[in-house]
C-alpha cells in the first residue's frame, strides 16, 4: 500500500470512529428523576396521569421513553415523613435532572444535591420559602414552575359569598401542618378572612386516620376552604364524603375534588405547569443551568363548579359565575 493510499484510510478510520463516539454520545439515555408527594395512579403519577403530561410534553420536544430518556420515579403517598428519605434515595441513582412538585419535596431534593438540577412544578412562592434567591434568575440548581405568585384565599371567599348570595362568617380551614407550604397557606385564609370580618378556625390533618376526628371537631361552620396537599388529595374522596354529611360548601384548590363530589375549586391549572416543565427539562439535558432559567410564575387559573353537588346543597348558581366557570360537572 502506498503512503498517501495508508494516510487516506488512515484518515478515513478515524473520522469513522469520531463519527461513532459522537452517535454513541447524542444517543446516551438521560436519566430523568421525579419525586412527589402524591400517589401512584394507572396513569403513572399523582394528579390525573401529570407525570404522563410531563412525558408527552418531551415526546413533542422529540425526546423518546425508553430510546432517548427514562424517568425514575418516586411516590410518597401523602406521607411527608418518607419524602427525605424518597430524595436521597432519588439523587443517589445521579439522574441527570429531577423534576418534583411541591414545597416539601423540593427542600428535601436541595438538601440532598447541590450539583443535580432540580425542577419543581407547583410552589406557591418559592422565594418567600427560601427554595430560589431570585424569580429572574434563580441561582444554585434550582428552578421551575410556581402556581402564584398570589395566594387566592380571598378570591375563593368572594367566588364562594356569590355563589352563595352571602358571605359566610363561620369558616374553618383545613390543612397539612408538615406541608411545607401549609404556614403560607394558613397566613393568606387568616388574612382574607379577617378582611372580609368572618371568624376562621384552623383544622389539621397530619395523617390519614385524623381526617375522621378533624371533621367531627367542626362546630357551627358554615364554609371550608380545603389547603392543596397530596395527603389531603390522596384522601379527597372520603373528604368530600364528609363535606357532604355535613352539607357544608367547600372550596377547594384544584379540580380533582370537585370531579369526586366538591362543590367548587379555584385556582392555577398544574396540568400547564408539567406541559410548559418538559421545555426546562429539555433545556437543562442540552446544557442549560437551573440558575440562569427563570421561575414561571403561573399565570393560567380555572374555576370549576358542580352543579349536581350544588342541587345537593340547594344552591342556586347565578348564571353570571357559570358563564365564568371554565369546567361544569353535571
Amino acid at each position: 500500500m502506498k503512503r498517501r493510499e495508508f494516510i487516506t484510510l488512515f484518515a478515513v478510520l478515524v473520522l469513522q470512529a469520531a463519527a461513532h463516539s459522537l452517535c454513541a454520545q447524542a444517543q446516551r439515555m438521560a436519566r430523568i428523576g421525579y419525586l412527589t408527594g402524591g400517589m401512584r395512579t394507572p396513569e403513572g403519577g399523582s394528579l390525573t396521569g401529570s407525570l404522563e403530561t410531563l412525558k408527552e410534553g418531551l415526546h413533542q420536544l422529540g425526546w423518546r421513553e425508553g430510546e432517548t430518556f427514562d424517568v425514575d420515579a418516586r411516590f410518597a403517598g401523602g406521607d411527608f415523613s418518607i419524602i427525605p428519605h424518597l430524595a436521597v434515595e432519588l439523587v443517589a441513582r445521579r439522574p441527570d435532572v429531577i423534576v418534583t412538585t411541591g414545597s416539601t419535596e423540593t427542600k428535601a431534593l436541595q438538601v440532598a444535591t447541590k450539583e443535580i438540577p432540580i425542577v419543581f412544578l407547583q410552589v406557591h412562592d418559592p422565594l418567600s420559602v427560601g427554595i430560589v434567591n431570585s424569580i429572574a434568575r434563580p441561582g444554585g440548581n434550582t428552578t421551575g414552575f410556581s402556581v402564584g405568585p398570589q395566594l387566592l384565599s380571598e378570591k375563593r371567599l368572594e367566588i364562594l359569598a356569590e355563589l352563595l348570595g352571602r358571605l359566610p362568617h363561620r369558616l374553618a380551614w383545613i390543612g397539612n401542618p408538615t406541608n411545607a407550604g401549609s404556614t403560607l397557606g394558613w397566613n393568606d385564609a387568616k388574612a382574607a378572612a379577617a378582611k372580609l370580618a368572618a371568624d376562621l378556625t384552623r383544622v389539621e390533618v397530619s395523617k390519614p386516620n385524623e381526617l375522621e376526628s378533624a371533621f367531627s371537631s367542626l362546630k357551627d361552620c358554615d364554609a371550608l376552604l380545603v389547603q392543596w396537599d397530596f395527603l389531603l388529595y390522596s384522601l379527597r374522596k372520603r373528604l368530600v364524603e364528609l363535606v357532604a354529611e355535613r352539607r357544608l360548601p367547600a372550596v377547594y384548590e384544584y379540580r380533582g375534588y370537585v370531579i369526586e363530589g366538591g362543590l367548587l375549586s379555584y385556582g392555577a391549572d398544574v396540568r400547564y405547569n408539567f406541559r410548559r416543565a418538559a421545555a426546562y427539562v429539555d433545556r437543562i439535558l442540552k446544557g442549560a443551568r437551573p440558575a440562569d432559567l427563570p421561575v414561571d410564575q403561573s399565570s393560567r387559573f380555572e374555576l370549576v363548579i358542580n352543579i349536581k353537588t350544588a342541587k345537593s346543597l340547594g344552591i342556586t348558581i347565578p348564571p353570571t359565575l357559570l358563564a365564568r366557570a371554565d369546567e361544569v360537572i353535571e
